[in-house]
């Protein structure tokens, strides 16, 4: 029966050091001046993916991941200002000033994932749309609202390498767990991911 237990797998692209640096500045100044705890219970990263697998299936998803990732080509993410997404709870993030290769890696990724996944009930598979930066997530619009403005109108500018995928994985049950690393995908083509690329 463990093979049907459920885990929780994201993939993620991490930041170099100075932008994983001054991300964690801003988590813990909204930790320290705002009391939004939750800004800290993860480090600085980019979402790529978010699913919900049994355990049964692991192994084929990170092969598929590990045979079709490194057609991807390396890029860079440029940083620039902040932006929220509002309800049903705000979320602060860094934006990315154009997320077209980002976009195109996610489209890929889910090209080649989507068909070895095995359905779950009441989950569906999450790929981003907006690549973005997350600083603090699940704050009441009434607390967001009143340090917004100090944020607009903030001036904030870097970039990043994207070079690598890394796959987490947790257990879906009760009580917190932590992410643990299952599989590191380096990006090793030259350029532009062929579409009719051969993913099986």
């Amino acid at each position: 029966m463990e093979n049907s237990i459920l885990y929780e797998y994201l993939g993620i692209i991490e930041p170099n050091g100075f932008v994983n640096s001054a991300a964690m500045d801003m988590k813990i100044r909204c930790r320290n001046d705002y009391g939004w705890n939750s800004a800290v219970w993860s480090k600085p990263h980019f979402t790529v993916c978010n699913i919900i697998q049994p355990l049964l299936n692991e192994e084929k998803l990170t092969k598929c991941f590990e045979r079709n990732t490194l057609n991807i080509s390396p890029f860079n993410i440029h940083l620039y200002g902040f932006d929220y997404f509002p309800s049903p709870t705000c979320t602060l993030y860094v934006k990315v000033k154009d997320d077209k290769e980002f976009s195109e890696m996610v489209k890929y990724i889910r090209k080649f994932s989507s068909p070895i996944l095995r359905p779950v009930r009441n989950y569906t598979p999450h790929y981003t749309r907006k690549a973005h930066l997350t600083i603090a997530k699940r704050i009441f619009e009434n607390d967001f609202m009143k340090v917004w403005p100090n944020w607009e109108k903030a001036v904030y500018q870097s970039s990043t390498n994207a070079d690598r995928m890394l796959l987490l994985r947790r257990p879906l049950s009760r009580g917190y767990h932590k992410f643990e690393q299952i599989g590191d995908y380096p990006f090793l083509a030259k350029g532009a991911i062929n579409p009719q690329m051969k993913l099986f």
